[in-house]
């Protein structure tokens, strides 16, 4: 399916000691809408209705069973690490704050499971 730009957000893992990256992922926009907002708060933007973006207040929310949003850690041992991700890398959707669209999560991976805690976000 179409979509609207090849990286809407990435996530890349970090190794905790070197702060290398060791995996890496992204996720495509299809389209942006407005799926849930703050109380109080009114949707303005729905692709069924082919308006397009993100109102103040409300978020665009990607479940979990929605392909292509993840990092593969096939290679990667288990250990400790940092998930960085970036919402909006390129800037090529227009905000008043670009300085927020970074969240660092300590990730611990034991082989079987990930454990994701004292997620941040980093302001750039």
């Amino acid at each position: 399916h179409y979509h609207s730009m090849e990286a809407f957000s990435n996530y890349d893992l970090l190794d905790v000691s070197t702060g290398q990256k060791v995996a890496e992922g992204h996720k495509a926009s299809f389209c942006l809408e407005d799926t849930s907002c703050d109380p109080g708060v009114r949707r303005r933007f729905a692709c069924t209705a082919h308006t397009q973006g993100l109102g103040p207040g409300c978020y665009d929310t990607y479940h979990a069973n929605i392909d292509c949003q993840w990092i593969d850690i096939t290679d990667v041992p288990p250990g400790n690490y940092i998930l960085k991700v970036t919402v909006n890398p390129s800037q090529l959707v227009q905000e008043s704050d670009f300085s927020n669209n970074g969240v660092r999560c300590d990730i611990r991976y034991t082989g079987s499971y990930v454990q994701a805690r004292n997620c941040r976000i980093i302001v750039s």
